[in-house]
């Protein structure tokens, strides 16, 4: 059986850094020996809203900014210095759209303006290489919402982009761990494979969606 905690997520590359223009606010955590002489030229953005565009960039690439970045290079912000900016960040009123989510490795940040707050706790999963949770939620939410079984080919495309390797060997744990027992499978006569929770939806129910969705809609248009 394949252990849940082994089944690992591809890690996505994040993408370009903030403007280079902008970063040497983070040195002023680390001033320099010898000061320069020349006029400085006075910047009109705060570092709060420089984090902030920061933040709203990867959003908009789907990306979240983990916490833990700005206290490693080429950053290494101090512990402190990194709390005090991000409790200011957060209390100020320009960048309501910034929201941060708790996971269980990090503190992550993503812009509302660009993502939301289901798709930010995807990505929490992936990025945390929890796949197991990750199928699990995605399956709940969609019977919850809308409702109606989860696509297993869904699980290929953003932000998952997991490889068929990877879903079967998750499946195959998640069919004897308790924390999935609700989690289970259907398939219609197209032979296209679903998933479905049984907290929200019945396999007759189910049966009946996936079929309509992969052969009865096209059969009635």
């Amino acid at each position: 059986m394949t252990n849940v905690s082994n089944v690992q997520a591809p890690v996505g590359a994040l993408p370009d850094e903030v403007d280079s223009q902008k970063r040497h606010w983070l040195q002023a955590f680390h001033p320099p020996v010898e000061q320069v002489t020349a006029p400085q030229v006075q910047e009109a953005a705060s570092p709060e809203s420089i984090v902030a565009d920061f933040i709203r960039q990867h959003s908009a690439s789907g990306h979240l900014v983990a916490r833990s970045v700005f206290l490693q290079p080429p950053y290494s912000v101090l512990e402190a210095d990194l709390s005090a900016l991000l409790d200011v960040l957060c209390q100020d009123a320009n960048n309501a759209d910034i929201t941060r989510v708790q996971g269980a490795e990090d503190v992550y940040f993503y812009s509302t303006q660009t993502m939301t707050a289901n798709y930010a706790d995807m990505c929490v999963q992936v990025v945390e290489n929890d796949i197991c949770r990750a199928i699990a939620e995605a399956v709940r939410f969609d019977c919850r919402t809308y409702p109606r079984p989860y696509k297993v080919a869904m699980l290929t495309q953003p932000p998952y982009s997991f490889e068929s390797q990877q879903i079967s060997a998750a499946l195959t744990a998640m069919e004897t761990h308790p924390d999935y027992a609700d989690i289970r499978t259907v398939e219609s006569s197209n032979a296209e494979p679903y998933l479905f929770s049984e907290r929200f939806m019945s396999y007759g129910k189910a049966y009946g969606l996936c079929e309509w969705l992969e052969v009865e809609q096209y059969q009635n248009p």
